[in-house]
């Protein structure tokens, strides 16, 4: 937890891009500048117990003739490997960790403030632990030249520096301020985001670093029950305990048909033996009955009783910092938002078609989770034991509109939804929602029905990432590769798309709404890169399945609620911005549909085979949207379409947002994806079949 006096900066870039530049304009305002690049070399400095440490879990092979780190040889044979990288990334950054506390605690409390200068803190999930977040960035052409310039490497091995790290469009999605340096004078940007820093740190901290909160039970208590359920042996027990508030209004039609709250509190319980897991839940319980509950879950086992430590209590911060918790928020208040919503609806349909409108449908909901995870685990015979909580709060504005002509009925929906208090409402959020709902509705109309065939067509960004989370994202969760459930089941390392796919899932982009601060099973969120440069590097990992796979888990162990065992899910699922104009690649497109907007589908995670709808598409031809197309389908193979992409856009700004089904739970998630072109799809409709162009 952050604790110095004086705020803290995270500054990152691309290579190139200028971010020590700017570091040196903050040093000159009177901020202290500590590279933490420097610190991960400090750590593994020659005699330091951190090469020590190195050597000892990678062998000698990574040292070069003078006793120092080969990082040559550690990108071959580490930083290539998702299990490697993980165990390298366990010896080093708690290092770097206690390298950075020493130097933040050796400066003046009068310090005006650390700019805290790395490559590497939105690789890392380590963009949201700041008091605000910028990001360098320049024009690629502009980066590349400075490249060549300072390290004279050939063009194509400095492209390849660049295109290694996350992209500028990525970064951004993490970013409080992006800093344009492309030779423009920065001094009124910087002064202007210095002064609104210096104002609000104080504030910022305190949401993201939130302070414990009153659980039901108190950390010795929780240690209790961990004992009773590994007193008759064990490697890991767990106590999960939930409170849980929702509030959900809906009208219809102008009229207020539900108006619901509730509340509930319980708490499950899990033991995990070799390959036995044993699970219960409670509702409401007292700490008698969990203990209790405990003991009969730990009655079949035949091993001896473990000696639990004292919880360690740890807090993470949270990527979704809430500045009005909806629980506050009184009633009419969250009435007057859903009918300001519906009667901007009307009017906005009356003004764009009269007469036209025959439904509006509005609904609103807020739902704050507070959870407590107490657990004890056993590695190499040695007991810890840690207690984690988070407190998770999301909201969400949906709007669907029904509009006909006489001869058909067309609908529109929208949603808004983040993980975000009730200031996530504004006038200008809701008017942007409720409009393109209307306008979706609308247009519909003047829909024509959708040619078939097999055609290009290109997945605009607004789309969201529907087609990378269903037909290609639940077969990267580990459960289902260890079935055999999966296109990508026993191809870890091997190529599975083309060259340029690289597919992310993030738990730390902020107010996303699959972003939270720790997983339910207590472990922080991460930055997964399950797909990089069209190699298969890492899948979605719980306990369970990291044990079996014998990695680390990764964040991902999400479940609905405390009823349930958690499993593999995704949180933010997209695929990475590659370097095209999105405008090209649509003009390049001699004949075929452009998708703006996806609906639902099915897929099969065994083959990767989807069918999706599409709601809102145009016929393209010589470039050019002819006209919108209705009843149109997209038919294909996830993994197939991955490895045919060979134009992605450099676009990475809108997530669809969701509830992912999955074993029958729901959690809440978002994906996205960039502009893309889909050489191949089978496109689905009702008109006169067109000759295909593949």
């Amino acid at each position: 937890m952050l604790t110095s006096p004086f705020p803290l900066l995270g500054l990152t870039g691309g290579i190139a891009a200028g971010k020590s530049f700017v570091a040196r304009q903050m040093a000159d305002r009177g901020w202290a500048v500590i590279d933490a690049d420097a610190l991960a070399r400090e750590a593994v400095r020659p005699g330091s117990d951190g090469l020590a440490a190195v050597v000892a879990a990678f062998g000698p092979g990574c040292l070069q003739a003078d006793g120092t780190l080969d990082r040559a040889w550690m990108a071959v044979h580490v930083f290539a490997d998702g299990g490697a990288r993980a165990r390298l990334n366990a010896i080093l950054h708690p290092r770097i960790e206690a390298l950075l506390a020493e130097r933040l605690l050796a400066l003046s409390p009068g310090t005006r403030g650390a700019v805290l200068d790395a490559a590497l803190w939105v690789e890392r999930g380590r963009a949201h632990h700041f008091d605000a977040f910028w990001t360098v960035d320049a024009p690629e052409d502009l980066r590349l030249a400075r490249l060549l310039a300072r390290d004279g490497m050939p063009r194509e091995a400095a492209l390849a520096r660049l295109r290694a790290q996350a992209s500028a469009p990525e970064r951004a999605l993490h970013a409080d301020l992006v800093i344009p340096n492309d030779g423009r004078d920065l001094a009124e940007i910087l002064t202007g985001a210095e002064a609104s820093l210096l104002s609000n740190w104080k504030i910022r901290r305190a949401r993201t670093w939130r302070s414990p909160m009153p659980a039901p039970f108190t950390a010795d208590q929780l240690r209790e029950v961990l004992s009773a359920l590994l007193h008759k042996g064990g490697d890991y027990a767990e106590v999960f305990v939930e409170r849980r508030r929702a509030h959900a209004l809906g009208m219809d039609d102008g009229r207020m048909e539900d108006v619901l709250s509730s509340e509930t509190f319980g708490a499950s319980l899990r033991l995990m033996d070799g390959e036995t897991t044993r699970f219960a839940d409670l509702i409401a319980p007292a700490f008698e009955e969990l203990v209790e509950a405990a003991r009969t879950l730990a009655a079949p086992g035949t091993g001896s009783s473990a000696d639990v430590p004292a919880l360690a209590v740890q807090i993470h911060p949270t990527p979704s910092p809430v500045e009005r918790d909806p629980d506050t928020v009184p009633l009419d208040e969250k009435v007057a938002l859903v009918r300001r919503a519906e009667a901007l609806a009307r009017k906005e349909a009356e003004a764009l078609r009269p007469g036209a409108l025959k439904q509006v449908s509005v609904g609103y909901g807020d739902n704050t989770q507070r959870v407590w995870i107490a657990a004890a685990e056993r590695n190499d015979g040695v007991w810890t034991g840690r207690l984690t909580e988070d407190h998770r709060t999301q909201g969400v504005l949906r709007t669907n509109v029904t509009a006909g002509d006489g001869s058909q009925l067309q609908t529109g929906y929208q949603a808004l939804g983040e993980t975000r208090g009730f200031e996530l409402f504004t006038d200008e959020a809701v008017a942007r929602t409720v409009k393109e709902a209307v306008r979706l509705a609308i247009q519909a109309l003047y829909a024509q029905p959708a040619p078939a065939g097999t055609f290009p067509v290109v997945l605009s960004s607004s789309a969201g990432g529907t087609m990378i989370h269903e037909a290609c994202g639940h077969g990267l969760e580990a459960d289902l590769a260890l079935a055999g459930m999966s296109a990508f089941a026993g191809k870890l390392g091997q190529k599975v798309a083309a060259d340029g796919v690289t597919i992310i899932d993030d738990g730390t982009l902020p107010h996303k709404r699959g972003s939270q601060a720790i997983d339910d099973e207590g472990n922080p969120v991460s930055r997964v890169v399950l797909i990089e440069n069209g190699v298969l590097k890492a899948y979605l990992q719980s306990r369970k399945t990291s044990r079996k796979m014998t990695t680390e888990p990764t964040g991902n162990g999400r479940r609905e609620s405390y009823r349930h065992l958690p499993i593999p899910r995704m949180r933010n699922t997209f695929l990475a911005a590659g370097s095209e104009a999105p405008e090209a690649i649509l003009r390049d497109l001699d004949r075929g549909l452009l998708v703006k907007h996806m609906g639902g589908g099915q897929v099969d995670t065994v083959t990767g085979n989807f069918v999706f709808q599409v709601t809102e598409g145009y016929w393209v031809e010589n470039g050019e949207p002819k006209y919108p197309v209705k009843n149109a389908t997209l038919s294909g193979c996830g993994p197939e379409v991955l490895k045919q992409l060979t134009r992605i856009g450099s676009d990475l700004h809108h997530f669809d947002i969701g509830t992912c089904g999955k074993d029958g739970q729901g959690v809440p998630v978002s994906d996205a994806l960039p502009t893309i072109l889909c050489p191949s799809l089978v496109v689905g409709g009702t008109a006169e079949p067109l000759p295909s162009v593949i």
